[in-house]
């Protein structure tokens, strides 16, 4: 939330503890958040910077009144703006580049760099400043977009001096998925020295903020998925900062909670409380462990709760593995596949497996698609209990897990997070990246009709939700 005496702005509210159910993986707000909704200052816009659920949260969304006017980005799909207009709300374009002013405060986004660094599949998010017009502060964030020379260049033409400057942590240790790779044990590290690379940038391009934030990883699990909270999260926030603190001794850094508020006066940081009268957060004796442990990593089941698809999903899937392998041509894993010798494969086949689960019962039934680079598409093949001894690499998922990703009806991070398992018996050579073909295929730019029929199927479930937070008249 962004506050002066005179305009109240939210930017990508999550006002529900609970969040992901479009990828049925059951997030929990953390650290833990104490709400006095009460309290809350009366609303004069909400901005959302992108259409990923951990910023576009519809059970959050539900709890607005709807006269408060909606800055949806300009690049976000048709699916996101058409049931924000269902639900009720006026949705106005965020667009980069363009400054929008709300009393005494102005928001401008910006874009990301596309071209030369690879930002996931972030294409929608928008980076934003937000400053008072009457010269009390700014901050600034990239949210989950790379930072860029440019950027800094871009917010410095607008705002003379930098403010506060939030610095996002997404890293995450994904070796729960796959043998071959190894834990992230250097997280800390890492997020420490691109800190130190982003400040470096920023004070010479800007100048010195009046503090940084560390912010993001603000999620833990809960319920069958908790084992995973001793296995992503790699990064000590708190280590990051005080290493930092002890660089830069006479700045300013902050590891971001729930409720931390931030004065700003003529530009400088004038005080920092705990807490805000409507938002805080529980004692840290009540966070759930996110700290590294060796526990067993357990078997999946499917995210879809369905186990067995029929004749005609079957069909279907075949159908759209086809069109995965025609989306892969000239793809990093494409010229990786091609890059290699027929004698670096040890004997294995020279390409990938993806061995579906699909049937009832203790031990389901599997399949396994070979990739046929020559004929463009997956073949089914024999002996898919051995695939992972015969193919160089694969993934194994569930059938209906994957036909949802392919349908829209589910996102591939669902995957990610302990319904998946990979193998690659080569990968200094071979670069096995599925995942980020499965986002191009299931994006909601890629399919907006798809994915709203997924925020209708979210909307119904909170339709009966009573908004409690309030417009200014």
């Amino acid at each position: 939330m962004f506050q002066t005496t005179k305009a109240a702005i939210l930017v990508d509210p999550l006002l529900c503890e609970d969040f992901g159910q479009a990828h049925a993986l059951g997030y929990r707000v953390f650290p833990p958040r104490i709400w006095q909704p009460e309290n809350m200052p009366i609303l004069d816009a909400v901005f959302l910077t992108h259409e990923h659920d951990d910023h576009f949260d519809l059970p959050s969304l539900a709890k607005l009144e709807r006269a408060i006017p909606i800055y949806l980005s300009s690049r976000s799909s048709f699916a996101a703006r058409r049931i924000l207009e269902q639900m009720g709300f006026t949705v106005h374009p965020f667009v980069p580049g363009a400054s929008i002013k709300i009393a005494d405060l102005e928001v401008t986004a910006f874009t990301g760099d596309h071209t030369s660094i690879d930002c996931g599949d972030e294409w929608d998010t928008l980076p934003f400043l937000v400053r008072s017009t009457e010269g009390h502060g700014s901050f600034f964030s990239m949210v989950d977009i790379t930072i860029t020379q440019s950027h800094v260049e871009w917010v410095a033409a607008k705002v003379m001096k930098p403010g506060l400057i939030s610095w996002t942590n997404n890293a995450m240790d994904w070796s729960h998925m796959a043998s071959y790779l190894s834990e992230r044990v250097e997280g800390t590290q890492q997020a420490f020295v691109n800190w130190g690379v982003g400040h470096k940038l920023i004070t010479t391009v800007w100048g010195q903020p009046a503090a940084m934030i560390m912010c993001a990883g603000g999620f833990a699990f809960e319920g069958d998925k908790a084992w995973l909270n001793q296995k992503v999260f790699c990064v000590d926030t708190d280590q990051v900062v005080a290493n930092i603190t002890k660089l830069y001794p006479k700045e300013k850094f902050f590891s971001g909670i729930p409720g931390q508020t931030f004065h700003m006066k003529a530009n400088k940081l004038a005080s920092v409380e705990a807490s805000a009268p409507w938002l805080g957060t529980t004692p840290r004796a009540s966070w759930p462990s996110r700290a590294k442990a060796n526990v067993a990593v357990p078997d999946f089941e499917p995210a879809t709760g369905k186990r067995e698809l029929d004749a005609s999903e079957r069909e279907r899937l075949a159908k759209r593995l086809d069109d995965l392998a025609g989306s892969m041509v000239g793809n990093g894993t494409f010229r990786s596949l091609h890059s290699l010798l027929a004698t670096e494969t040890e004997g294995r086949l020279p390409t990938f497996a993806i061995v579906v689960r699909d049937g009832e019962g203790i031990v389901p039934r599997r399949a396994a698609f070979e990739y046929v680079a020559t004929e463009c598409r997956f073949v089914a093949t024999d002996n898919p209990e051995t695939a992972d001894i015969r193919y160089l690499a694969g993934i194994e998922v569930w059938a209906s897990d994957l036909l949802a990703v392919f349908d829209g009806a589910l996102g591939p991070i669902a995957l990610t997070f302990g319904r998946a398992r990979l193998w690659n018996a080569l990968p200094q050579r071979f670069s096995f990246e599925i995942f980020p073909e499965l986002h191009r295929m299931s994006h909601p730019l890629r399919q907006p009709a798809a994915y709203l029929k997924t925020y209708e199927r979210l909307w119904a479930a909170t339709r009966e939700t009573v908004p409690v937070y309030k417009a200014r008249s």
